[in-house]
């Protein structure tokens, strides 16, 4: 694994400009294009993603992905963490495998958790774990020779909450990029997350169907009227006085959101609140701390 001092090299080495006329991309900009690869970023939105993450403006995120922009070790980390991987990993250009979610299954008892895939096996050894795609879905199992599927090597494996097991998570962001990135890391983590991109599709669905937990950006923005989850936190309370529900928003600073509004909202209905850019594994362990109290 590469020390702080080799990484810092790294990153300084990646940027330094080329003589070309027409620079191609750093090795720092290539190594943050796989890890949004890695999960599943469409290519045409890699440059909103490291707008937002970073609260750089659009031509910035460009410039870093397109060209030999210089990168500063605080971004790629702060990349790497938003996506719950370790900066050493995101600097290996995607050579080691992704980590895809999967339920680990012994006997009857399935808990969920993320692995790292080999290559394939066609005679494990007896009781080793191993993975295999059964009905679209990864699970992990002992092999067995009865076993009907193709079976993979498990070059790593990491062991979500037991509390994440099958609960439910509604996802509200008028950005559809940002909903879809949120709900598939949750998915990752086990959970079963719905995207939702308005207030209206949210609110019937809520009122139709039992969510465990909310994750909701706190300000919504439709045909240029901005309005806030208020009303719809005070509904979810009145049916559920125990459901998690995270707050998220970036308009603080900007002074777009009222600070008191949010703080009264966070005592009145017990609300957990985190100031955008959030942190994808800080926003699942909120949910896993919560299931768990």
């Amino acid at each position: 694994m590469r020390n702080a001092t080799s990484i810092a090299e790294f990153v300084m080495s990646a940027s330094t400009p080329t003589t070309s006329n027409t620079a191609p991309p750093s090795l720092a900009a290539q190594c943050v294009s796989a890890l949004l690869d890695r999960h599943a970023v469409p290519r045409r939105k890699h440059a909103a993603i490291v707008t937002e993450v970073l609260g750089l403006s659009y031509s910035q995120g460009h410039r870093r992905l397109t060209t030999d922009a210089t990168w500063t070790l605080e971004e790629l980390g702060t990349l790497a963490e938003y996506y719950g991987e370790s900066l050493s990993d995101m600097v290996s250009l995607g050579r080691s495998e992704a980590m895809l979610g999967a339920m680990l299954k012994i006997g009857s008892t399935l808990v969920p958790c993320r692995f790292a895939r080999g290559p394939a096996v066609h005679k494990p050894r007896p009781n080793a774990l191993v993975a295999t795609l059964i009905d679209s879905d990864w699970y992990v199992v002992p092999a067995t020779s009865e076993l009907a599927t193709q079976a993979y090597d498990i070059v790593r494996m990491v062991i979500e909450p037991s509390s994440a097991l099958s609960r439910r998570i509604a996802v509200l962001d008028d950005h559809a990029d940002s909903a879809a990135t949120i709900a598939g890391y949750l998915k990752s983590a086990g959970y079963d997350p719905t995207p939702f991109t308005d207030l209206r599709s949210i609110t019937a669905a809520a009122e139709g169907r039992s969510f465990d937990g909310y994750v909701l950006d706190w300000i919504l923005e439709k045909d240029g009227t901005r309005n806030t989850v208020h009303d719809l936190v005070a509904s979810i309370r009145s049916r559920d006085t125990h459901c998690p529900i995270v707050v998220l928003t970036g308009e603080v600073q900007t002074g777009v959101a009222d600070e008191t509004d949010i703080a009264t909202a966070m005592a009145r209905y017990r609300l957990k609140f985190f100031e955008k850019p959030a942190r994808l594994p800080i926003i699942s362990a909120a949910l896993a701390a919560s299931f768990a109290a």
